[in-house]
């Protein structure tokens, strides 16, 4: 009875309103989401549309419409092997089956603007099902300039956004979960290291249905098309020497401070691996899923050969599932063997055995979009959109910046008390006190601007020195992300432990089933 009136008082808590404006959700007090107001997101959608979006040419989604008309027709979308056609950037070099899609929507008028307003209602989707129900979360990932530059493009970026979005929101039912990650990565082979995600967080059912799904398409396309998979793989070498040196990858940069091309991809991937590797170690010392799948899509961008502005949209899908914030099982209120969120409890699963730890409770609040705003600042300072004028540039920064600002307010009223630093402290975690944090900051700011000062000087004497300054930031921006990743998870940790929790101090084996 005491619970039942315990849960009535938070629900009157939560409804009553009030000069903190807070809500309850799953027995955890959180700040509440400031309404929906769909007018200032249609309103932002709208400026992009006809401010910025329909000033060029969607070059990308042309390319996939005359490959899908091309397929209509029973002619060979591909350009010839060998020739500079292949790296034109008018040419389709995508797995054969991604023409697919684009037979019928070729067909129709004004397909390419058909595609680009899909791509929309794909990022407002995908911000959804990561969680997300303030407006300004899902405003400010329309305004990153990276967002802006794929819709320019007609790019497939908004697409993969959502599909990652939606690979970890059904992460526990492997055949959903399974089945896009096939399809992210047959759309886009860099994505690879994601299998490497659901492998090494032991979703081993997933993990299959995924590589038997991706066996299937890769199958399928050698059937129906009309290259073979050497001459494929060889188009996609001669566009990678081409390509990575304009780009912002890793390879690129090495590439454009003298480094050779195949030795730069090779330390490229090394570093993929590497932050995989480190990311896994993290999650058997008690980091949860998150830091893995943050560490899978950074991996992607670091081992990719082709980086383009916008695929730093992709970026944003873990940043929107690390923003939402994960209070211990003090803040909920409740001790070992009590159920919180998906109802598991804490402790060995009895249906298992008692060797095999369920994964952790969670109890996850409303995603903040103080990180969502930090990233889209950072895009802008790193690339403007295609042909925007200094007009242009001035409307963005009035419409942005009230709205970052208000989004950094909002991020400051979710970080953890100093009571709750206190409670990791006495746990034995590593409180992350301010001082501490400043500290790390000062340290890391005097490490990237100096080692940027060494890159951009080894690139001058190989006349590359404009080129590297993106490349460079990218790097940043992705370990960052990471580094930042486990941060969160770190805090997390702490909170886990100072409650109680058995699961907090090991790994999650014996997970098979997603």
């Amino acid at each position: 009875m005491r619970g039942n009136e315990d849960d009535r008082r938070g629900d009157e808590r939560g409804s009553r309103p009030g000069p903190d404006n807070r809500q309850l959700v799953r027995g955890v007090s959180w700040p509440t989401p400031p309404g929906r107001p769909t007018l200032p997101v249609v309103g932002l959608i709208m400026l992009v549309w006809f401010g910025l979006i329909t000033r060029i040419g969607h070059y990308d989604v042309d390319v996939f419409l005359r490959a899908g008309a091309a397929v209509r027709h029973g002619l060979d979308p591909y350009p010839a092997p060998g020739t500079g056609a292949v790296y034109s950037g008018f040419a389709f070099v995508y797995p054969y089956l991604t023409a697919m899609p684009f037979a019928p929507l070729s067909c129709l008028a004004h397909a390419d603007d058909i595609f680009v307003a899909g791509s929309v209602l794909a990022l407002l989707g995908g911000t959804h099902l990561a969680g997300a129900r303030d407006w300004r979360v899902y405003a400010l990932v329309i305004a990153p300039s990276c967002t802006i530059i794929g819709l320019q493009m007609g790019t497939l970026n908004a697409l993969l956004f959502a599909g990652l979005a939606l690979a970890w929101q059904r992460r526990d039912r492997p055949w959903t979960c399974g089945g896009v990650v096939a399809l992210l990565v047959y759309s886009k082979l860099f994505l690879a290291p994601l299998l490497l995600w659901l492998l090494l967080a032991r979703r081993l059912r997933a993990w299959m249905v995924a590589l038997a799904g991706l066996g299937a398409l890769f199958l399928a396309g050698e059937l129906l098309s009309p290259v073979g998979t050497a001459t494929y793989v060889g188009m996609l070498d001669a566009l990678a020497r081409a390509e990575a040196p304009n780009g912002l990858s890793l390879t690129g940069l090495l590439v454009n401070i003298g480094v050779a091309m195949e030795a730069a991809a090779s330390i490229a991937r090394l570093c993929a691996l590497a932050v995989l590797a480190v990311c896994w170690a993290a999650t058997r010392r008690g980091h949860d899923e998150r830091l893995l799948f943050a560490g899978a899509v950074a991996a992607a961008i670091l081992a990719s050969p082709i980086v383009w502005s916008h695929y730093l949209l992709l970026l944003v899908a873990p940043l929107l599932v690390l923003s939402a914030p994960r209070p211990s099982l003090a803040d909920a209120g409740v001790g070992p063997g009590c159920r919180v969120g998906s109802g598991a409890p804490i402790g060995p699963d009895p249906a298992v055995g008692s060797g095999t730890p369920v994964e952790p409770p969670t109890c996850v609040g409303p995603v903040s979009p103080g990180p969502t705003a930090a990233f889209a600042v950072s895009s802008w300072f790193l690339v403007t959109p295609h042909r925007s004028t200094t007009m242009e540039l001035l409307a963005v920064t009035a419409i942005l910046g009230p709205l970052v600002l208000s989004s950094l307010h909002a991020g400051r009223t979710s970080r953890p008390s100093a009571t709750r630093r206190r409670t990791v402290a006495a746990a034995g975690g590593r409180a992350a006190t301010p001082a501490r944090l400043r500290l790390a900051v000062g340290l890391g700011l005097a490490v990237v601007f100096g080692l940027g000062d060494a890159v951009v000087n080894l690139a001058a004497g190989h006349s590359a020195a404009g080129r590297v300054v993106g490349a460079y930031g990218t790097l940043v921006g992705v370990v960052t992300l990471v580094a930042w990743a486990g941060h969160v998870t770190a805090r997390d940790r702490g909170l886990r432990t100072a409650a109680g929790d058995p699961l907090a101090r090991k790994s999650n084996p014996g997970r098979t089933s997603g």
